[in-house]
C-alpha cells in the first residue's frame, strides 16, 4: 500500500484534525485574536524604537529640538523623554499579555482536542468487532491511541498558535522597516526567500521518517504489552533476556530514527540563520554607505531580527506538518475502520428474553482454510440445560460466540425467540446473555468493582449475596481489606479457584435469561467444585443454558447433550441415549472415566 497519497490526501487528516475545533471555536477564535494583537505590537517595536531614539541619541532631530526646548525652558522638555522611554515597557507588556493568553487559548484548545480525538478513536476501537481484535495487536493499539494522538495534539497546539499569528508579524515587521527605510529593508530581505530551500529540501525526509517513528514506537508498546501480559511465562522460560535484548533492538532503532527526525529538523535553523546573518551583512555596508543615523539603525536592526522568530516558525510549521502526517492518516484510517459486526438500520431493542435459541443450517468460518461450523442446525428450547462436548477444534466455543453475536456467520441464521440476532442491537443482545468463560479475566480493581461489572447498578446487598452463592464471600471477607481488597493485575493476588469464583459471582449478579459456560469450574477442586454446580444449578432454574465442559462428569445431568466433531454435530440426546447410540460419545466417556470399550450388543 503506498504512504504517499495525492496532494489533496495530504491535507485531508489535517482539515478532519481541525474539524475537532469546531466545539471550542468561541476560545479558539479569542486566542486568534490575542495573536493578531501580539503580532500587530510585536511589528511596531522598530516604529517604537526609532520614535524614542530620535529622542535619546545625540544627531537626532527630534532630539536636537527637544535640546533646544528644555534649554529655552519651553516645552516639556525632559519629561517627554521620560514618557517615551515609559513606552518601551508598556509595549512589551502588552506584546507579553496578549502572547500568554494566545499561548493559553490555544493549548486548551489543543489539550482538549486531544482528549476528544482520544476518547473517540478508543471508542472506536473498544466497539470494533471480535474479529478485528482476533488480528490486531494490542501494543499498536495502544501506541496509536497514547502516541499518534499526541503527536497530532502538539502539531494543532503548533499550527494554531503560529499559523495566524507569525504571519501578521511577519507582515506587520517588514511594514515596519519598509517604513523606516525600503532601501536597506530590500537589501536585508531579499535573501529571505531562499530559507524556504533547506525547509523543501528536509520536509521530505522528515516525513519519511516520521511515519517509520510511529511504526517504531508501536512496534516497542507491542513489546511491552506482551512482556508484561507474559511475565510469567517469561520467568518460568528465563527469557528475561531474550526479551531485554528484543526491547533493546527495538528501543536502538527507535534512536536512530529519532535521530534522522531530530537532525533533519534541526538543520533548518542554523541555515536559516546563515541566510539571515548573510542578509544582516550586506545592510550592514548599506549602513555604511548610505550614512544611517544611530537611531534609525538600531530601529531596522530591531526589525531585523524581530522578523527572525516568524521566518522560523514559519519554516518549522511545514517540518511539524510532515512529521504529523503519518500519525494523523494513522488515527483516521483507524476511526474509519469497517466494523465486521454492526447493529442493522432497523435493529430493534431486546427488552425480554424467553431463552430459545435456534442455531438454523448456519456455517461459519474463521478464514479461508479454517471452517469452524458447517451446517449445524440446533434448537434449544426456553429453560433448557444444553451441553457442548466434543474434542479440541471442534467448535464448542465458536457456538459461544456466534451466540454473543461476535461474528456473524458466513451462512445460515441464529435466532433468539424466534428473532435473527442480525435485528437485534448489541448491546440489548449482551445485556440478557451472562458468561463464564475458562480463562477469567479480572481487572486491576476492587472486588467489589469486579463483581460490580456484571451489573452496574447492583446494590451492596445484591453483590454480596452473588458472592455468597458463588461461595466467595467467605475468603473474600478474609482478604485484607474484604470486598475493597484490590486483586492486581488479571487477578494475580487471588488463586484460579478464587478468580473463578468471583467471575461467577460477576455472571450471577447479571442474572440474565440466557447463561453461557464455557469451562466455568475448570479451575476448581473438587470440593469448589461441588459447591459451584450447587450454586450453578440454583442461577438455571428457569433459564437457558449453554456449557462447554470437556469434564464429561459436569455435564452428565444436561438435558440435552450436543456432540461436535469437526464443526458438525453428530449426536444429540442425554447421556445415557449417547452412551447407547454414539461411538463418538461413548469414546469421550471411556478415555475419562477408564472404562473397557463395550460394544452394543447385537
Amino acid at each position: 500500500m503506498s504512504h504517499s497519497p495525492e496532494p489533496k490526501g495530504n491535507w485531508q487528516p489535517y482539515l478532519e484534525l481541525l474539524s475537532y475545533i469546531k466545539p471550542y471555536k468561541g476560545r479558539f477564535f479569542f486566542g486568534i485574536a490575542m495573536g493578531v494583537l501580539f503580532a500587530l505590537v510585536n511589528g511596531s517595536i522598530p516604529l517604537l524604537v526609532k520614535f524614542v531614539g530620535d529622542r535619546i541619541f545625540p544627531g537626532g532631530a527630534d532630539h536636537q529640538k527637544i535640546a533646544e526646548a528644555a534649554a529655552a525652558g519651553m516645552g516639556p522638555g525632559i519629561q517627554s523623554v521620560l514618557w517615551a522611554c515609559l513606552l518601551v515597557p508598556l509595549v512589551m507588556i502588552l506584546r507579553g499579555f496578549f502572547s500568554y493568553l494566545n499561548a493559553y487559548s490555544m493549548s486548551w484548545v489543543s489539550l482538549r482536542v486531544l482528549n476528544d480525538i482520544r476518547t473517540k478513536l478508543f471508542t472506536s476501537i473498544v466497539h470494533q468487532s471480535q474479529g478485528f481484535f482476533d488480528q490486531a495487536q494490542t501494543g499498536r493499539l495502544m501506541s496509536r491511541i497514547l502516541n499518534d494522538t499526541s503527536v497530532a495534539q502538539s502539531t494543532l497546539t503548533q499550527l494554531s498558535v503560529n499559523l495566524f499569528k507569525q504571519p501578521i508579524a511577519l507582515l506587520a515587521g517588514v511594514g515596519a522597516v519598509m517604513w523606516i527605510d525600503w532601501k536597506f529593508s530590500l537589501v536585508a530581505l531579499v535573501l529571505f526567500p531562499i530559507c524556504i530551500v533547506p525547509v523543501a529540501m528536509f520536509g521530505r525526509k522528515i516525513r519519511k521518517a516520521g511515519r517509520a517513528e510511529q511504526e517504531l514506537a508501536g512496534e516497542m508498546n507491542v513489546i511491552l504489552q506482551e512482556s508484561f501480559s507474559g511475565i510469567r511465562v517469561i520467568k518460568s522460560f528465563a527469557r528475561e533476556k531474550f526479551m531485554t535484548d528484543a526491547f533493546d533492538r527495538a528501543a536502538m532503532n527507535q534512536f536512530r530514527n529519532s535521530m534522522r527526525v531530530q537532525k533533519n529538523t534541526e538543520i533548518t535553523t542554523p541555515l536559516v540563520e546563515v541566510v539571515a546573518a548573510l542578509g544582516v551583512g550586506l545592510a550592514l555596508f548599506y549602513v555604511f554607505y548610505a550614512e544611517l543615523s544611530a537611531a534609525k539603525f538600531l530601529a531596522l536592526m530591531a526589525g531585523i531580527f524581530l522578523l527572525y522568530e516568524p521566518v522560523k516558525a514559519l519554516s518549522r510549521i511545514h517540518l511539524q506538518l510532515q512529521r504529523c502526517l503519518a500519525a494523523t492518516t494513522n488515527i483516521f484510517a483507524l476511526m474509519r475502520e469497517p466494523r465486521a459486526i454492526t447493529d442493522a438500520p432497523d435493529a430493534t431493542v431486546l427488552t425480554s428474553c424467553r431463552g430459545e435459541i435456534e442455531f438454523d443450517r448456519v456455517a461459519f468460518s474463521y478464514g479461508p482454510e479454517i471452517t469452524a461450523l458447517e451446517d449445524v442446525s440446533l434448537r434449544i428450547a426456553p429453560g433448557q440445560r444444553v451441553a457442548l462436548v466434543g474434542a479440541s477444534g471442534a467448535g464448542k466455543s465458536t457456538m459461544l460466540s456466534l451466540i454473543l453475536r461476535f461474528y456473524d456467520p458466513q451462512s445460515g441464521t441464529i435466532r433468539l425467540d424466534g428473532r435473527d440476532l442480525r435485528s437485534l442491537t448489541h448491546d440489548s443482545l449482551r445485556e440478557h446473555i451472562g458468561i463464564v468463560t475458562q480463562d477469567t479475566f479480572l481487572f486491576h480493581d476492587t472486588i467489589y468493582n469486579n463483581i460490580l461489572f456484571g451489573r452496574p447498578d447492583a446494590t451492596k446487598a445484591e453483590i454480596e449475596e452473588a458472592a455468597r452463592q458463588a461461595f466467595a464471600h467467605d475468603f473474600i471477607l478474609a482478604q485484607p481489606e474484604g470486598y475493597q481488597s484490590v486483586v492486581g493485575d488479571k487477578g494475580c493476588k487471588l488463586s484460579g479457584g478464587q478468580q473463578q469464583r468471583l467471575s461467577i459471582a460477576r455472571a450471577l449478579l447479571k442474572n440474565a435469561p440466557v447463561l453461557l459456560l464455557d469451562e466455568a469450574t475448570s479451575a476448581l477442586d473438587s470440593e469448589s467444585e461441588r459447591m459451584i454446580q450447587t450454586a450453578l444449578e440454583k442461577l438455571s432454574a428457569g433459564k437457558t443454558v449453554v456449557a462447554i465442559a470437556h469434564r464429561l462428569s459436569t455435564v452428565l445431568n444436561s438435558d440435552l447433550i450436543v456432540v461436535m466433531s469437526q464443526g458438525k454435530i453428530v449426536d444429540t440426546g442425554t447421556h445415557a441415549e449417547l452412551l447407547e447410540k454414539s461411538p463418538t460419545y461413548r469414546s469421550l466417556y471411556e478415555m475419562q472415566f477408564h472404562h473397557e470399550p463395550t460394544r452394543k450388543s447385537a
